[in-house]
C-alpha cells in the first residue's frame, strides 16, 4: 500500500509572526462570557494564534482587540478588532478563525502628534 505523505505548510494564508498585546471577549449569542488579555503569537488573513495566562472559556465567538504597533510618541493610536471563531484551545494556545476585522483609532492621530511635538524646535 503506498501512502503519500503531506510535507511543508498546508495553509492557505501566510502567517506573521508578531508578539503584540490584546485584550479578548468570548461571546455566546450576546452574553460575554469570558474576558482576559494576552499576546498575539502570529496572524493570518485567515485567523490569529495567541496565549494567555487566564483560563479561555470555549464559546463559539471571540473578539479580540489588537494594539496595533503605530505609536506617536509614547502612546499607540491604533487597534486592530478581530471577530472570529474559537476553533482551539489547547497548550500550543488559542486559535480563532477570522469571519471580520477592521483597525480603529485609538484617539485623535493629530492631538497625538501635538502633544509628541510640543517643545521640540527646529533649527
Amino acid at each position: 500500500m503506498v501512502r503519500d505523505i503531506i510535507v511543508g505548510e498546508r495553509r492557505l494564508q501566510r502567517r506573521y509572526s508578531l508578539e503584540l498585546d490584546l485584550e479578548f471577549k468570548i461571546v455566546n449569542g450576546h452574553k460575554v462570557v469570558s474576558t482576559g488579555a494576552g499576546k498575539t503569537e502570529n496572524l493570518s488573513s485567515g485567523g490569529v494564534l495567541f496565549h494567555t495566562s487566564e483560563r479561555v472559556v470555549s464559546g463559539p465567538d471571540v473578539e479580540l482587540a489588537v494594539r496595533w504597533p503605530a505609536i506617536l510618541g509614547n502612546a499607540p493610536f491604533l487597534e486592530l478588532r478581530i471577530s472570529g471563531r474559537l476553533v482551539r484551545n489547547d497548550s500550543n494556545g488559542v486559535a480563532i478563525r477570522m469571519s471580520k476585522y477592521q483597525f480603529e483609532g485609538l484617539g485623535d492621530p493629530r492631538e497625538a502628534f501635538d502633544e509628541f511635538s510640543t517643545g521640540v524646535m527646529i533649527q
